[in-house]
């Protein structure tokens, strides 16, 4: 009796410290998206300041068009990767979210009166998860999230590329050169969000739910 005791309190000692380290994980995600999130506005920022230099030196000629087909691709590079990334951290937190949805699950399978004192989710599908956070699954979601946020400035920017290039180099009337950004700009925020969804459908395929939440529980 005394050694089942011992390894009960092993094994919560575990699990407690296990629980530490995800929700350490986790905070080390989320501070991981707002330096690349902030990073990549710096740089849009500073682009921009730059481009409207220039543009006021030039007075909109040629070499700001150059300036311009030369800063906007890096520019949409380092969307496109902090994008790439944010994809990951926010995968890689729900994965921590999960673990942790698991433990708690132990907790309350070792003492079933602690059920009605824990706020967070027991259980590890995605459905338990969203709901612990607040959300409700939605299209719009994505645009409230850093990949959404950042997939919408990366559009923008593709857009103004493609208008840019569209006017100078195509010689297209403004009107025309403004539908082909706004084509553009579309198109963009459409791949990404493909990719965002193939990227999560993967990650919930290759997860393994353990402790479902049924219905009425």
């Amino acid at each position: 009796m005394a050694e089942a005791n011992e390894g009960e309190d092993q094994v919560l000692q575990i699990m407690t410290t296990e629980h530490f380290v995800l929700q350490t994980a986790r905070s080390g995600t989320i501070q991981e998206a707002n330096q690349r999130a902030n990073l990549f506005l710096t740089s849009v920022s500073s682009a921009t300041i730059a481009l409207a230099f220039v543009a006021q030196v030039t007075q909109m000629g040629m070499p700001f068009v150059l300036f311009s087909l030369i800063l906007l691709p890096c520019l949409y590079f380092i969307g496109l990767v902090t994008f790439v990334r944010a994809v990951q951290v926010a995968i890689e937190d729900m994965v921590h979210a999960r673990g942790m949805a698991r433990i708690r699950h132990y907790y309350v399978e070792s003492a079933p009166v602690m059920r009605r004192f824990l706020i967070h989710a027991i259980h590890d599908d995605r459905s338990a998860v969203l709901v612990h956070k607040g959300l409700k699954s939605s299209p719009w979601q994505f645009f409230v999230t850093t990949a959404g946020m950042v997939s919408t400035i990366n559009g923008a920017i593709a857009g103004v590329f493609a208008g840019v290039v569209a006017q100078s180099a195509l010689s297209l009337p403004v009107l025309l050169s403004v539908c082909a950004g706004l084509l553009v700009f579309a198109v963009s925020i459409l791949l990404l969000r493909r990719y965002h969804l193939n990227a999560w459908a993967a990650a919930e395929e290759s997860l393994t739910v353990l402790f479902p939440d049924a219905p009425g529980e």
